[in-house]
């Protein structure tokens, strides 16, 4: 279904080429409402209204990566509480294993849950004071069908293995895939670097050979903690999905990163594409938010990663120009498409930073997105 909206979308209009702007100051401004869609008004509202700073958590994640081997550790035997609830109308039954799914579940959503897995391979002395820049990079990585020549992009490009953390989304593992691989482990391993992987879909072998999970991971050149996973609320139903049958929901993968004197708090989000104009994406956005001023009240924000937003007065781009949030490349006039289908999906929001440069990857053809490259500072 998402890939035949996007052809007609593509059909109807031609693919903007956009070459990575100079860095330009520009206003702060909110996103225009768009009423005229059927909307509700209060969709497009939010109030950002936390005073007081939150401190950073200071968990550090598990020092010991999850073992290479796929033979273990995933479907069907993970835990319940591994992968978020699962709302559904239906039920199946689990040829490989008999099991009746979705197994039986009573959390409520949202909710909050732990990353699936999580570990280092940062050796040697830390500095004695992290620099006050962060560069970042947002990318789906669209299920890492091309993890070895994505594992050399991010060593081997001057841009992109200069970044300092990733937040990745469409993230395999254990997968046919992506070679029954678990590539957010790969891709820290080849950086030498922290990392965290949460599952957003555990992908059912039903009438299907892929198998494993596919989810969001953050991988960092510094160290990580606080790590979270925060379970999206929404009607979309991809359990009973004929072609994609899966358990779980749409996530949101959170940790805490040092820049400068502080802490940032950063988000890899991947909301709904089963959602035509933002009536399930908004509020998925608020969540998102309602957790920030929880967790990071006071500290500089990154919420970046495949928003599914394809048109610019989306209520859910309202929302975050509401809570004060700044798109980095509509600041730095770059609006072009970040996808195959000539449609803008993908974002990089920040509060509390200065974006000092940035640009889209639209040169590699190693996803259907182009990395999202940009140099943050603090003020």
């Amino acid at each position: 279904m998402r890939a035949l909206f996007f052809a007609l979308l593509a059909a109807c209009s031609s693919t903007p080429t956009v070459d990575a702007p100079e860095p330009r100051d520009a206003p702060r401004r909110d996103a225009p409402l768009d009423p005229g869609r059927g909307l509700p008004r209060e969709l497009f509202a939010y109030e950002w209204a936390c005073t007081e700073d939150v401190p950073p958590s200071g968990v550090p994640f598990d020092a010991e990566p999850a073992t290479e081997d796929c033979s273990t550790g995933i479907w069907p035997e993970l835990p319940i509480t591994a992968v978020c609830p699962t709302i559904t109308t239906g039920t199946r039954i689990d040829p490989d294993t008999g099991m009746t799914l979705p197994p039986p579940d009573d959390r409520t959503l949202p909710t909050t849950i732990a990353p699936t897995e999580s570990g280092s391979f940062r050796t040697g002395p830390e500095p004695e004071a992290w620099p006050g820049t962060l560069r970042v990079v947002a990318w789906n990585v669209e299920y890492t069908r091309s993890l070895d020549a994505q594992i050399e992009a991010l060593t081997t490009d001057p841009e992109l293995s200069s970044a300092d953390v990733y937040l990745l989304s469409e993230v395999d593992r254990c997968s046919t895939r992506n070679g029954v691989r678990r590539a957010a482990r790969l891709l820290a391993q080849a950086i030498g670097g922290d990392y965290a992987y949460a599952i957003e879909f555990v992908e059912l072998s039903i009438g299907r050979t892929i198998g494993g999970d596919t989810g969001q991971a953050i991988v960092s050149r510094r160290p990580l903690s606080g790590g979270s996973v925060l379970c999206h609320a929404g009607p979309t139903d991809w359990f009973t999905s004929d072609e994609e049958p899966r358990l779980g929901r749409r996530i949101t993968l959170a940790a805490d990163v040092p820049v400068g004197d502080t802490t940032a708090r950063l988000y890899a989000v991947h909301f709904e594409s089963e959602d035509l104009f933002g009536a399930e994406r908004a509020p998925q956005v608020k969540e998102v938010l309602d957790a920030a001023q929880r967790e990071a009240c006071g500290r500089p924000i990154v919420v970046a990663g495949d928003f599914n937003t394809w048109y610019p007065t989306a209520p859910e781009r309202a929302v975050m120009s509401a809570a004060d949030f700044v798109d980095a490349f509509e600041l730095l006039g770059d609006t072009g498409g970040t996808h195959s289908s000539g449609r803008r999906l993908d974002y990089l929001y920040e509060r509390g930073f200065d974006v000092l440069s940035g640009t889209i990857r639209r040169d590699l053809d190693l996803s259907d997105h182009p990395p999202l490259f940009a140099t943050l500072s603090l003020p």
